[in-house]
């Protein structure tokens, strides 16, 4: 049995497009000092890795741009070519990931031989981030299309309504997008 994950925080950073941005910090000290009599409640070695990565967490954003397209900012040494982030990020945003724009490789200073990819420790802090971001640009849609939240569906790099109305993430971006920066809880599903 997977024990449920801790909600997140997260934030809309203000920016002229939507920006969203990992915080793990808050979550991750309050469950770290529970004691837990059983073996399942150990950290699993995923959760160690992004436990590592909490430094570096604040340095992961997702960025949507008004053409649609998702950029991403990952710490310097967490990215070298990878694509699990893209494949996390056009997932959870629903969009096709040619429309995900790759950062270009940079060197991993002080990553050795045999140690574990820097994308296990970043793969939380982008679920976060991407969870914001899916989050901000659903409620856009509503605003826009006076529509609840629930009755929306983002797919294919688009919001639809039940009665086929569309709006492109790329036009959403804009009204998504926050004068200040905001702190945004979210839940997270087990994968």
């Amino acid at each position: 049995m997977t024990a449920p994950l801790p909600p997140f925080l997260g934030y809309v950073l203000a920016a002229p497009v939507l920006v969203a941005a990992a915080e793990l910090t808050a979550a991750y000290p309050a469950a770290a000092r529970t004691p837990s009599p059983d073996v399942a409640g150990l950290l699993g070695l995923g959760q160690i890795m992004t436990a590592a990565a909490l430094p570096g967490a604040a340095l992961v954003s997702v960025e949507v741009g008004p053409d649609g397209t998702v950029s991403f900012t990952l710490p310097p040494d967490r990215y070298d070519g990878d694509t699990s982030a893209v494949e996390l990020i056009a997932d959870g945003l629903s969009v096709p990931r040619r429309r995900v724009r790759v950062p270009p490789p940079r060197p991993a200073a002080g990553r050795t031989r045999g140690a574990p990819h820097p994308a296990v420790g970043t793969r939380t802090p982008v679920r976060v981030a991407v969870a914001v971001a899916r989050r901000r640009l659903l409620e856009a849609a509503s605003a826009a299309l006076g529509t609840p939240v629930a009755g929306l569906r983002l797919a294919a790099g688009a919001v639809t309504d039940r009665t086929g109305r569309r709006l492109d993430i790329g036009a959403l971006a804009g009204t998504a997008a926050s004068t200040s920066t905001i702190a945004v809880t979210v839940d997270l599903t087990p994968r």
